[in-house]
């Protein structure tokens, strides 16, 4: 009797030993698969960067830190958008070729007689009460308005005047109503101070002037209807009309 209960005695405390020592073993097991884990995270958060190229681990390198900007209202941003235009106009650069190459099809229209004189090169400003930011290629189309005699006069004897006499300027026999007639390239928009300034016996009374240069002719004068301000050409009247524009020619 004494003899299974030794027995039986020492078979529980086997058990429980058994118990403790596969708990412990359960508990490393955790511990150490969890530090695996952090280092897997660990390693994931910060890649190492590679040590070929231009990399050189001698360097402390700082890691970029995220800042939060607040969010401004709608009307900020549209000022603000309207500040940086104005500044980007103003250090524009000003390349003959850029210039050149930049032909999205606007356009602006013009009552005659000034429009065909503008793109003949006799007229080398325009006039408006409003600024633009548009700079190269601009195309000038006629308005339907037909223009008086009276008026055609008086503008060419001021053109005469201005270039010196005049008497080698080649006038237009006529001027087309309700069509393009050509191009020019804006080179500047001024405000009349600033024109005044640089022009002391400039033409031009408007509020903003815009300096143009390059002039060109259509020798097809395509029908268009003009809008307000500057203007997209359609694709069809555009394309068409950069393959019949030639150099304008002053003199006679």
């Amino acid at each position: 009797m004494g003899t299974c209960r030794a027995v039986s005695l020492i078979w529980r405390v086997n058990i429980r030993m058994g118990s403790l020592l596969l708990s412990d073993l359960y508990n490393e097991a955790q511990e150490e698969d969890m530090a695996s884990r952090d280092h897997e995270d660990d390693a994931m958060a910060r890649p190492e960067l590679p040590l070929d190229g231009v990399y050189n681990p001698t360097i402390p390198v700082e890691h970029p830190k995220f800042v939060d900007i607040p969010r401004t209202n709608q009307k900020a941003h549209k000022r603000s958008d309207t500040k940086q235009n104005l500044l980007l106009a103003s250090v524009r650069l000003q390349d003959n070729s850029l210039l050149e190459m930049k032909d999205e099809g606007k356009c602006l229209s013009m009552h005659q007689p000034w429009a065909s004189l503008l793109v003949m090169g006799i007229k080398q400003t325009e006039g408006r009460s409003w600024y633009t930011t548009h700079r190269g290629r601009l195309w000038i189309a006629a308005t339907v308005q037909e223009p008086a005699v009276d008026t055609i006069s008086s503008v060419e004897k001021m053109c005469k005047t201005l270039h010196q006499g005049g008497k080698d300027l080649k006038f237009p026999s006529e001027y087309p109503t309700g069509c393009l007639l050509g191009s020019v390239d804006v080179i500047d928009c001024l405000t009349h101070d600033d024109y005044i300034a640089k022009f002391p016996n400039g033409e031009c009374d408007d509020a903003y002037v815009f300096l143009v240069e390059n002039p060109r002719q259509l020798t097809i004068k395509f029908p268009v209807k003009g809008q307000h301000k500057i203007w997209k050409l359609p694709k069809d009247i555009h394309s068409a009309a950069k393959k019949s524009c030639h150099p304008a020619n002053l003199t006679k």
